[in-house]
């Protein structure tokens, strides 16, 4: 049965982490297998920078920052293949000059223009790694993502059209697989019913792998990350962390909403529809056991878990004469959230006011106090910190807050929400 692979970005910094994906993939040819890739390395964030400045007009620091961005790429290229890179390199200067026609194109609105342009670096990593295994001598197809993952026109988050998206990946990946290739796409993007670029939403690869596991019916999902497995918190900021062997769906959707950067909150309703299992492993140590997601919830509360969200900001929106926050004014700022796409991580009410917490951006901040400044009184504070404990205790809340100012605190049976900022920063 199908296997799908996803390999992050930052896995594929370096010409090294692409040996290494090759290797990997090297190991499992054999058998019918679906790469999923995201761009390499800090790509996507270097595309954001790049249709900032062009929208500003700053075209001396676009060509720079553009010329740094094809370098990368190119020295990249040059360490894999020294000696074979005349075509790999002819199809980056190509992909470039798409990117470079792509910058200075006029978009229906500033959401469509970022779905047509940060997906070009999936386009490079694709290049890049298709040339590379080809090279190793690994028998695959490479097709775009946005030929097969079809959505509707909602930059930046697009939902998918299962239909049309089920008949495209049928009708051209099963051929790729029968004939004992490994198929290679990208992930994070897609494409309209038009044709237009889409995006699925930041770090939307993991949500793509699920796309393509459920219309195959594949045997597993593996998300290969940095670390040993899926942590109960992260072991860059906590020394305590410890890999979890085992959660169930519910438990990783809970943990994905709530902020966990290992999976992508759209990944797991795919595979739970269909029981497929959804295995973390090390890429640096891929023989270990990975941590497994499965229907078994009998494993979810025996580790606490920890997310923590930095630059958060709190708005606190309310009226003006002191009437109630009802249905209809709730309906209003709902809206007004959804026109500018900012995600809310939490949100508590009162009578008179609606708190609500969400990550910080100053531009998507400013567009919606604009919106709402004339209806409603707003306070804000910014530089704050969500941290979210999943089977807490009273011992684990404590430790979390000591030091620190807490904002807002919401509590479940299996969960607490502390919205906070260290004390010494208020002061």
């Amino acid at each position: 049965m199908t296997k799908i692979f996803k390999f992050g970005g930052a896995l594929m910094k370096d010409a090294a982490g692409i040996e290494k994906v090759a290797a990997i993939v090297g190991d499992f040819n054999c058998e019918p297998l679906v790469v999923v890739v995201s761009a390499l390395g800090k790509t996507t964030n270097r595309l954001e920078e790049l249709l900032a400045l062009s929208f500003r007009n700053k075209t001396p620091e676009l060509q720079m920052a553009f010329f740094r961005l094809k370098q990368f790429h190119l020295e990249i290229a040059q360490r894999l293949l020294p000696e074979n890179a005349r075509q790999l390199n002819l199809e980056l200067e190509n992909e470039f000059v798409s990117l470079w026609d792509a910058l200075h194109e006029q978009y229906r609105d500033k959401y469509a223009a970022y779905d047509s342009i940060v997906g070009f670096g999936e386009d490079f990593s694709g290049i890049v790694l298709r040339c590379y295994l080809q090279h190793r001598g690994i028998g695959l197809q490479r097709i775009s993502a946005r030929k097969l993952i079809v959505t509707n026109s909602n930059h930046t988050d697009a939902a998918i059209n299962w239909e049309l998206t089920e008949n495209a990946i049928r009708s051209k990946v099963l051929p790729v697989l029968e004939n004992n290739k490994v198929l290679l796409t990208q992930g994070f993007t897609g494409a309209d019913e038009t044709g237009q670029p889409t995006t699925l939403g930041r770090e939307g690869s993991d949500f793509t792998a699920a796309v393509f596991a459920h219309v195959l019916q594949a045997a597993e999902v593996s998300i290969w990350k940095d670390v040993p497995g899926l942590m109960n918190c992260d072991p860059w900021r906590f020394e305590q962390a410890v890999k979890l062997p085992q959660i169930s769906y519910h438990e990783a959707i809970e943990l994905a909403f709530y902020g966990a950067s290992v999976i992508h909150p759209k990944t797991i309703q795919p595979l739970q529809l269909k029981n497929i299992p959804l295995k973390v492993r090390s890429f640096h140590h891929p023989e270990s056991t990975p941590s497994l997601i499965t229907n078994d919830t009998s494993h979810d509360s025996e580790v606490h878990k920890i997310i923590v969200k930095d630059k958060q900001v709190l708005l606190s929106i309310g009226s003006r004469k002191l009437s109630f926050i009802a249905e209809e004014n709730l309906t209003g700022i709902f809206r007004a959230f959804s026109k500018n796409k900012i995600h809310i991580n939490l949100m508590q009410n009162s009578a008179v006011s609606f708190s609500v917490c969400f990550n910080e951006d100053k531009d998507k901040l400013e567009a919606l106090m604009t919106g709402l400044k004339d209806d409603y009184q707003l306070k804000y504070n910014t530089g704050l910190q969500l941290i979210t404990i999943r089977h807490y205790t009273d011992e684990l809340i404590e430790t979390h807050t000591i030091g620190k100012e807490i904002f807002l605190e919401q509590k479940s049976r299996a969960t607490v929400q502390l919205l906070v900022r260290d004390k010494k920063i208020g002061e």
